[in-house]
C-alpha cells in the first residue's frame, strides 16, 4: 500500500491544483488519475481572467501554451444576434493541454502522478483515509475528491437531465475568421453549443441536450450536428468545411448542472470542482471554481480546517454566482426567453458585460498567500 500525507483522486484541474499547492508547502502527494495520458474533457476551453489569475499563480503560462485571447462574448438564437465585448480578457486553450501542463508542474513540485489507476473506492477514516484503485491500495490522512463529473462509487451526486459533447475541428478559414477573438453561445431548443479559438488555429466546441432535444436529434453525434446546423446558420457555418480532429468527441450524461454537495463526506475528505459544486457550463467559469476549490481545499488541510467547514464556507462564497448563472439558464429554456434575451443584449451590450460580472468566481483571490 502506497502511504502519503494527500492523494488526490483525480488528476484535472481541481485535483492537480490541490495536489500541486500541497507539494508546495512541503507535503508528500500522490494524484490517481484514471486515464493513461492525455484525454478530452467534456469541459469547455475558455478560460475568464479568473482562471488565468490562478493559473498564473500555479506556474501555468496560458500564452506559452498557445492561448488565443478572446474579448467579446457572441449570443446566438435563430436568426438574432448579439455581441458584446467581455469585462475581462479571456483565452481559448484546450484541456487537453491545460490539464496536461498542470500535471507536469505537479510532477516538477515532488507530487507523484500516478496513471491508469481508476479509483473504486473511498473509504474514509481516521486518521488515515484509505483509497482503492483495482488491485492497489493507497493511504493519505487527506484526500481530494476530485474526479470531476464521474463519480466514485458510494459517493454519489444526483443525476441531471443533460448530455455534453465535446470535440476539436480545424475549421475553415472563414469559420475561423469568424471566432477570432469570440467566444460564441448558440442556443437552442433543448441545450445550446458554444465554441470558441483554442491553439494551433483549432477551435473546441461543446454541446449539450437534453432528453427530447436528443431524441430530435438521435444519438450519434455527426447526426446530431447535422440537426443543429439544420436549424441554425451560427452553427452551420461553423462545421461546414472543418475537419474534425478525433474520430468521435467525448461525451458524459446526468451533468448535474446546479449541484453542491453540502454534506461532508468526513473530516478527513474533502469534495472539490465538479465534486463540490457544478455551475451552468455557459458562463465559462467551471475553471475558475475547480481551481479555487482545489487551492482552497489545500489551505484548509494547511491550517487544519475539516473537509465540511471548508466545503460550507466555499459555497456561501459561490452563491450568488450560482444564483446568477442559474437565472442566466432559465433564460435560455424556451425559445421566446431565448429570443427576448438575445434581443435585450443586442440593444444593451453593457447589459451583458453586467450578468458576465455577476457569474464570476466571487471567493477571496486564491493568489493571496496562504495564511
Amino acid at each position: 500500500m502506497g502511504h502519503f500525507d494527500a492523494i488526490s483522486v483525480g488528476g484535472g484541474l481541481a485535483g492537480a491544483a490541490f495536489a500541486l499547492e500541497l507539494a508546495r508547502n512541503g507535503l508528500r502527494v500522490a494524484v490517481l488519475e484514471r486515464t493513461s495520458g492525455p484525454s478530452l474533457k467534456v469541459c469547455g476551453d475558455f478560460l475568464s481572467w479568473e482562471a488565468r489569475d490562478i493559473l498564473g499563480y500555479l506556474g501555468i503560462d496560458v500564452a506559452g501554451l498557445g492561448a488565443r485571447d478572446i474579448g467579446r462574448l457572441r449570443l446566438v438564437t435563430g436568426r438574432q444576434q448579439a455581441t458584446a465585448s467581455l469585462p475581462f480578457r479571456a483565452a481559448g486553450l484546450s484541456r487537453l493541454r491545460l490539464d496536461e501542463a498542470l500535471l507536469a508542474a505537479a510532477q516538477s513540485a515532488g507530487v507523484q502522478v500516478l496513471r491508469g489507476e481508476a479509483v473504486t473506492a473511498v473509504l474514509p477514516s481516521q486518521p488515515r483515509a484509505c483509497v482503492r484503485a483495482g488491485t492497489h491500495g493507497f493511504s493519505a490522512r487527506w484526500v481530494a475528491l476530485a474526479s470531476g463529473k464521474h463519480n466514485v462509487r458510494g459517493l454519489p451526486r444526483h443525476q441531471g437531465g443533460m448530455t455534453a459533447y465535446k470535440i476539436s475541428l480545424a475549421p475553415s478559414r472563414a469559420a475561423a475568421s469568424d471566432l477570432d477573438g469570440v467566444v460564441q453561445l448558440v442556443g437552442y431548443r433543448g441545450g445550446y453549443l458554444g465554441a470558441c479559438l483554442i491553439e494551433n488555429g483549432n477551435a473546441s466546441i461543446c454541446w449539450v441536450m437534453d432528453g427530447a432535444a436528443m431524441r430530435a436529434a438521435g444519438a450519434d453525434w455527426r447526426g446530431q450536428l447535422d440537426h443543429l446546423a439544420r436549424r441554425s446558420q451560427a452553427i452551420a457555418d461553423l462545421v461546414s468545411g472543418a475537419r474534425f480532429l478525433t474520430d468521435r468527441p467525448a461525451a458524459i450524461a446526468g451533468i448535474p448542472y446546479g449541484f453542491k454537495r453540502h454534506a461532508g463526506i468526513a473530516p478527513n475528505v474533502f469534495a472539490v470542482g465538479d465534486q463540490l459544486a457544478v455551475i451552468p457550463s455557459f458562463t465559462g467559469d467551471g475553471t475558475s471554481l475547480a481551481l479555487a476549490s482545489g487551492i482552497g481545499a489545500a489551505r484548509a488541510v494547511l491550517r487544519g480546517q475539516p473537509a465540511g467547514a471548508f466545503q460550507g464556507a466555499f459555497l456561501a462564497d459561490v452563491r450568488g454566482q450560482f444564483f446568477w448563472a442559474q437565472a442566466v439558464d432559465a433564460v435560455f429554456k424556451t425559445a421566446l426567453t431565448r429570443r427576448i434575451g438575445v434581443g435585450a443584449a443586442a440593444m444593451l451590450p453593457s447589459l451583458v458585460r453586467g450578468i458576465a460580472s455577476l457569474t464570476r468566481l466571487r471567493v477571496p483571490s486564491p493568489t493571496a498567500p496562504a495564511q
